[in-house]
């Protein structure tokens, strides 16, 4: 499993969901005051803008977005901008071109946005080249760079392989006492790197699981704790091409054995993971309702809560709206420690999502709070990922048809009253 995203991540296997637009749909949810500032877009190119990584920074305050975008040459580029909370604005402004990250012949893909801990900016992207292309060898790389307040790095190589690989790298930052540690992950094998200083160490061998790495949390004793994709507990027919959503934790040493969170109720689109305030780990995982599957039985997202040394049994996170089709999830902390969720939602019409628009969810120590509706589209809004300050939050998503998509983003108008929880290390 490879994470487009935040985030995203693209998987191997065929998800079997048809996407489309549905401009007639009418899911009726309760809704609040609207919160959220005007939607603008971020992208502002012709062409396909996609698959967005959103990054919080919170020793100044500042946001910056990354995407995929073809719509600089003949392939694709990691595009971004900053936000600039002392002066309210953009870098480069809207209107102007977005920065070009990686300004390369080849193709560049899967960004991620991670703080370095010491006040910059970690970007990260899987760049391809191959001989057919014009390139001297075929080569996959996983380049980064650093905003360290006045500029970006120059770009580097953490890590090569001496193949054209079929997709990215996964990216897994983790925040030490000390340190950032990296987990790169390809399908079901990873390797770790550590970076500290403004320099990184050296990278580790690949280990090879039984499910690949998506999500890793790191708790106050040190234990890592990890969601992760693996094999669907039905291999009937076309239940083999599907994923069940897992969880393991690693003591330093050793992962435990994979426990099968999604079991024989259902498949797993997306994962999520996130620990609370008084140490209680949250175990999301999204089902599509494919009509292929024969364990796939209903589009929502569901929770398990590790309480007293016991998993509680699956709960919906959202509120149930007949024929809803849920299909893309992103689970964040807050720079105060809440829970926060984005999503985007539709109706399921002849087993195809459609009209899917974007809402927002935050839990406190009690329970989620109420559904907010960020963004009704006209088109197609996919994979919402979003980023949270002290105050306020960020969500960028993926909008448009196939023919031209663009990079959308929309923030919390007013500050809010908020119950905090310490901010725990993802």
């Amino acid at each position: 499993m490879v994470k487009s995203a935040s985030g995203r991540w693209v998987c191997p296997i065929a998800l079997l969901v048809v996407i489309l637009a549905f401009l007639g749909s009418d899911v009726t949810q309760a809704q609040g005051p609207d919160l959220w500032g005007p939607t603008l877009n971020l992208s502002q190119l012709a062409g396909q803008s996609t698959n967005p990584a959103v990054g919080y920074e919170p020793t100044t305050a500042g946001y910056f977005v990354a995407w995929v975008d073809d719509g600089l040459g003949d392939r694709s580029e990691i595009l971004g901008r900053r936000w600039n909370p002392g002066s309210g604005s953009w870098n480069p402004g809207l209107g102007s071109l977005p920065e070009n990250l990686s300004n390369s012949p080849w193709t560049d893909d899967g960004p991620t946005l991670s703080p370095d801990g010491q006040g910059g900016m970690l970007l990260l992207w899987t760049r391809r080249y191959a001989q057919f292309q014009g390139a001297p060898a075929d080569g996959t790389d996983l380049m980064w760079r650093l905003w360290s307040g006045s500029g970006w790095s120059v770009e580097a190589v953490l890590m090569h392989a001496d193949t054209y690989l079929p997709g990215t790298f996964g990216v897994i930052p983790v925040a030490m006492p000390d340190s950032l540690m990296l987990f790169i992950v390809f399908d079901r094998g990873y390797r770790t790197v550590s970076y500290q200083n403004g320099a990184w160490g050296e990278v580790s061998p690949w280990t090879y699981l039984s499910v690949s790495l998506a999500e890793i949390v790191r708790d106050s004793a040190g234990t890592l704790h990890a969601a992760a994709f693996g094999e669907n507990s039905s291999q009937t027919g076309w239940d083999s091409w599907f994923l069940d959503a897992y969880y393991l934790a690693y003591d330093g040493a050793t992962w435990s054995f994979p426990l099968n969170m999604s079991g024989t109720s259902g498949v797993a689109h997306d994962v999520g993971l996130a620990l609370d305030q008084q140490g209680q780990l949250h175990f999301l995982w999204s089902d599509a309702d494919s009509i292929y599957s024969s364990e796939s039985l209903k589009s929502a997202i569901w929770e398990r809560i590790y309480q007293t040394n016991v998993w509680t049994d699956n709960a919906e996170v959202t509120e149930y709206n007949l024929d809803q089709a849920i299909h893309d999830f992103a689970l964040s902390t807050s720079s105060q420690g809440t829970l926060e969720l984005v999503w985007n939602e539709g109706l399921i019409v002849s087993g195809m999502h459609t009209g899917l628009d974007v809402y927002y969810q935050e839990r406190t120590l009690a329970a989620w709070k109420a559904e907010e509706l960020v963004h009704t589209s006209d088109l197609l809004s996919m994979y919402p990922v979003l980023a949270a300050g002290s105050s306020n939050r960020m969500v960028t998503w993926q909008e448009g048809m196939s023919t031209e998509r663009e990079v959308f983003f929309r923030t919390d108008a007013f500050p809010r009253i908020r119950t905090y929880m310490p901010v725990i290390s993802r």
